[in-house]
């Protein structure tokens, strides 16, 4: 063999295993992007998405690959309904009609799988597995499991959609535009603590005791509560007659202290006498510490049930699925009436400047706007300005359907304002 076939074959071989090493290397690799929701210079949660490679929206929204998103509660303001609802709007607009009516209920079923109330530090976290599964874990404790790829694509859509939660947030999280470094700092920071993953993993092991509890105790202090009258009564009327009885000047000035000086007075008085009243009182004051120690003890029992709140379990999956689709018609026809009230200012042109405005909005019931607010500026101000005079301009509003939350109804919109091509 010549020096020429040596060499051929050494840069064959160098030639394969650097083409193993380009295959192989974005199987092996994971790609982390991050961002955070911000409103009012406030962040609420920063997020991360996990991909086998750099993001692609219509990668991320067709043939989906194995992923992870996850979210890492920042701000106090975020508790379960915001966060879900957040959630559940972003999901509305961003998806059509039948892939919602056919994944609604998932929405419900997630914002029901967390046992605690959300607060800071707390990481929410939603993976898939490139097949048909999404997992549902909080700070690293699985709550449920999916099977559908479509519900991820919709959580994905929040993210990335055409109607983003912001448009900052989809380029930072697709990696076409980089983050702030505290951004991801802040994600490191806000780790859950050992005692928080503790907490959700004893109120995950115990969920059906405590609804047990908290119905006994229900009933306990519901029984409490009707025999608690029926012993104060008896014993109310017990110190009357020992007033009429005793000597007036004794039992009138101190009625409060009637169990405190009814004791000597038996003993200073006439024995015979004395001894009916003594056994009178002797005996129904007991009865009334036993009725106040059951009332005292009902009360922190039924203090439980209380914070077990099981009004989030009010409405059925179906009806939480029906109620999202009339909530996805109406936010459609808002969004609808405020865009045709959106234009480019004429500085926009000469400036070649374009932007995005995310806005915060509450109707009452008659579709009266009671708030509008920037949430999320534009870096140009022209842009901020347009969109608050889109809003005003869109009045009246239709009023909310009977069946929404409408008193008052809250919804939050972004305004986009891109040049023509």
């Amino acid at each position: 063999m010549n020096i020429l076939d040596t060499t051929y074959i050494g840069s064959v071989k160098a030639a394969f295993a650097l083409c193993l090493a380009l295959v192989c290397t974005p199987l092996l690799a994971q790609t982390n992007n991050y961002s955070a929701l911000t409103q009012a210079s406030q962040p609420q949660f920063v997020a991360r998405l996990e991909t086998p490679s750099a993001p692609d929206q219509g990668s991320l929204l067709g043939r989906t690959p194995a992923a992870t998103m996850e979210y890492r509660i920042v701000s106090e303001r975020i508790n379960n309904r915001r966060f879900f609802k957040l959630i559940a709007d972003a999901i509305a607009v961003n998806s059509d009609a039948k892939t919602l009516a056919k994944n609604a209920t998932y929405i419900s079923r997630s914002r029901s799988a967390v046992p605690v109330e959300l607060q800071p530090n707390d990481a929410i976290s939603f993976a898939f597995d490139g097949k048909n599964t999404v997992v549902m874990s909080l700070n690293g404790v699985q709550l449920a499991s999916y099977q559908s790829a479509d519900f991820f694509r919709m959580l994905l859509s929040t993210w990335v959609g055409e109607v983003p939660i912001s448009s900052r947030f989809k380029r930072e999280i697709l990696g076409k535009e980089t983050p702030p470094k505290d951004v991801a700092d802040l994600f490191i920071a806000s780790a859950p603590s050992a005692e928080r993953k503790l907490a959700i993993a004893q109120a995950l092991a115990t969920p059906a005791p405590v609804e047990a509890v908290a119905t006994t105790s229900v009933a306990a202090a519901t029984a409490a509560v009707t025999s608690a009258p029926a012993a104060k009564i008896a014993s109310v009327p017990t110190p009357q007659p020992k007033a009429t009885k005793a000597p007036a000047p004794v039992s009138t000035p101190t009625p409060a202290a009637v169990k405190v000086e009814t004791k000597p007075e038996p003993k200073v008085a006439v024995a015979p006498a004395a001894k009916a009243p003594v056994k009178t009182p002797e005996a129904k004051p007991s009865p009334t510490p036993v009725a106040k120690a059951e009332t005292e003890k009902s009360k922190p029992a039924s203090a439980p049930a209380v914070v077990a709140k099981p009004a989030p379990v009010e409405l059925s999956e179906e009806e939480e699925a029906r109620r999202l689709l009339l909530r996805q018609e109406y936010l459609k026809g808002l969004n609808r009436d405020i865009n045709i009230q959106k234009h480019l200012p004429a500085a926009a042109f000469t400036r070649r400047a374009e932007g995005s405005v995310r806005l915060a909005i509450a109707l009452d019931k008659n579709g009266k706007l009671l708030k509008v607010e920037v949430v999320e500026p534009s870096r140009y101000s022209m842009f901020n300005d347009q969109a608050l005079e889109a809003v005003s301009n869109a009045q009246p509003f239709t009023p909310p359907p009977a069946d929404l939350e409408s008193d008052p109804f809250e919804f939050e919109t972004t305004l986009y304002y891109d040049l023509p091509l």
